[in-house]
């Protein structure tokens, strides 16, 4: 019979958000054991980078994401591993490796897995999600070779970006009519496409992916409308999907954002909490809700490690998304959707903010460009203001 490990706090997943426990955890205690089982072949790290900086930085490189989490936190890492079993009556989880483990406190923290197509595998398809899968990219790309990109997504437009700057040829295969159409104004998406253009990226829009087949050496994607694309590899940027099978297995309360959890991210189950993409919570701003974004991760991660070592601590922060490419930079908080009104307040040249409203209820904001401090739009939008009345005091145009 396998022999049970038993560590005081065992966390199941290996990303920013059991990184960020882990270090919560050690901000309160010192001395208890930290287990951490991952279904990744690298320790945890900083996952932004791998569609954003590692392309555009000389001096930066793929060593410098790994957050050294094991060495810094005295845990113990367990890669390759896939849980397939928690039992919280007895406080128990097992592994696809045979392996068994007991844990005084366990967290939740597993992330998402990348959408992909059907077909044969390949060094040379990639549905960017991993670090592992962003050294398969370097292999098929520079030297002038052609990758073809599919997904209007925050993946698939910042990994073409990237591409495109560091000397390959982009084809770019999107959903929609622009990029980004439905979450930004007009004018927005066509600033945004011609820095793609300018460097040399060749679109394909209202096109989605149907097949993929290897021809050799090379990669050949076949379009819904019978298009064939040649390139020397494919990256999918299709979205990522939440596997909430090992919650449902484990008796979890769970709601239609996901793994329900209160203020302190405590599951419905003693002593189990959960943190990051795969929870639904009572945000102080939004109300309950998910967030499927880094800065949530790494939040949300750090909060629960405190509590589960025993620190009351409320998650009160309410998380902004982000993305970059070439010199755009744009932030977010709530709801984006240009099926909304927008109102738009103009800061400086090229610096703008963006108002969502729904029948006079602010939903969302948007920064572009701009440098503007994120907490004051968060108590903005914390007092839920009428925005024919914020129009009194701030100078915010129509757009429709």
């Amino acid at each position: 019979m396998t022999a049970i490990q038993h560590f005081k706090y065992l966390l199941v997943g290996g990303g920013m958000a059991a990184d960020q426990a882990a270090a919560g955890i050690r901000a309160v205690d010192a001395q208890g054991s930290i287990g951490i089982l991952s279904a990744d072949v690298d320790g945890p790290y900083a996952r932004p980078a791998l569609s954003k900086k590692l392309w555009v930085d000389e001096n930066f490189h793929d060593e410098d994401i790994d957050f050294k989490t094991a060495e810094k936190q005295q845990a113990q890492l367990f890669l390759r591993t896939v849980v397939t079993q928690i039992d919280p009556a007895a406080h128990q989880v097992k592994t696809s490796t045979g392996q068994a483990f007991s844990y005084d406190k366990l967290l939740l923290a597993t992330g998402a897995k990348a959408r992909t197509l059907a077909g044969t595998a390949s060094q040379r398809v990639v549905a960017l999600r991993s670090k592992a899968d962003y050294l398969k990219i370097r292999a098929f790309s520079g030297q002038q070779q052609t990758v073809i990109v599919v997904g209007d997504g925050f993946i698939g437009s910042e990994i073409a970006a990237g591409l495109a700057q560091s000397n390959t040829q982009v084809i770019y295969v999107i959903a929609g009519s622009q990029l980004f159409e439905r979450k930004l104004p007009t004018a927005l998406c066509q600033e945004l496409e011609q820095k793609y253009t300018a460097a040399g990226v060749k679109f394909y829009y209202q096109e989605k992916a149907a097949t993929y087949q290897l021809k050799g050496e090379q990669v050949e994607l076949t379009l819904e409308d019978g298009t064939r694309l040649l390139g020397d590899g494919l990256v999918l940027g299709l979205g990522a999907e939440i596997d909430y099978q090992l919650a449902k297995q484990a008796g979890l309360h769970l709601d239609k954002n996901g793994v329900v959890v209160d203020q302190y991210l405590q599951t419905s189950a003693a002593d189990v909490w959960a943190a990051g993409d795969i929870i639904s919570y009572p945000d102080v701003i939004l109300g309950q809700t998910k967030s499927e974004h880094v800065k949530h991760a790494i939040q949300s991660g750090y909060v629960a490690g405190k509590n589960m070592a025993g620190q009351a601590a409320a998650y009160t922060y309410t998380p902004y998304f982000y993305s970059w490419v070439f010199d755009i930079s744009w932030e977010a908080l709530g709801t984006l959707d240009t099926s909304l009104q927008l109102y738009q307040e103009k800061l400086t040249s090229g610096q703008l903010v963006y108002y969502f409203d729904d029948q006079g209820q602010l939903q969302g904001i948007l920064s572009w460009n701009a440098a503007v401090d994120l907490d004051h739009l968060r108590n903005l939008f914390r007092q839920h203001p009428d925005l024919k009345t914020l129009q009194q005091v701030l100078p915010l145009k129509p757009i429709k």
